[in-house]
């Protein structure tokens, strides 16, 4: 009896290994195992017994476990945004390779994706700001805040608030001497 349960859990868990999800980047999913590959393609024996080849330039990511559709569909994220990055990174190092190379000076290259409206995002960094006659004129250095952008070029959402410490300054010091001050508030966000 005991050597049938080992056995059965064997098979379980030899059945969950061997499960593959293969994610194709035209946003399909093909499940089973995979019998044969190489550098080309891919041999995938599917969960009703069909084997089919697919080529490897249309796979966007290889699942070797077995995932809940919410993970495939995180990991499936993920992935594109990774692909998005390279192909971004791809066209900056095209501008930076057609810069004349006879400048002693290159021109740094930040870009910025901004989000869309409904895009989740999270707190990135903030840094208060200082203005002048109640928010016309700026008195600290506007370009300040693009050192707290993030390195890896992911969308983004720039906007300013005003917190209780902003609120309280520029009702003391503003009432005297036009003095206000705001938060620019950067968040990240998901595709």
């Amino acid at each position: 009896m005991n050597q049938k349960i080992i056995i059965l859990i064997f098979l379980f868990f030899v059945s969950s290994v061997s499960a593959t999800n293969i994610l194709l980047k035209s946003g399909g999913i093909l499940k089973g195992k995979v019998v044969n590959q190489d550098g080309n393609q891919i041999e995938i024996l599917d969960e009703s017994g069909k084997r089919s080849t697919v080529s490897k330039t249309n796979i966007l990511k290889v699942v070797y476990k077995e995932h809940s559709e919410q993970e495939l569909a995180a990991i499936r994220r993920e992935e594109e945004r990774k692909l998005f990055l390279a192909n971004q990174g791809k066209q900056v190092q095209n501008q930076k390779n057609q810069f004349d190379t006879k400048s002693t000076k290159p021109i740094p290259i930040k870009q910025i994706v901004f989000s869309n409206d409904g895009d989740h995002c999270d707190f990135y960094a903030s840094k208060p700001e200082w203005f002048w006659l109640y928010g016309n004129f700026p008195l600290t250095n506007q370009n300040s805040w693009i050192d707290l952008l993030p390195e890896d070029e992911r969308p983004i959402k720039i906007s300013y608030q005003s917190n209780w410490i902003d609120t309280t300054v520029t009702i003391l010091i503003g009432s005297l001497t036009s003095i206000s001050r705001k938060t620019r508030v950067i968040e990240i966000c998901e595709f």
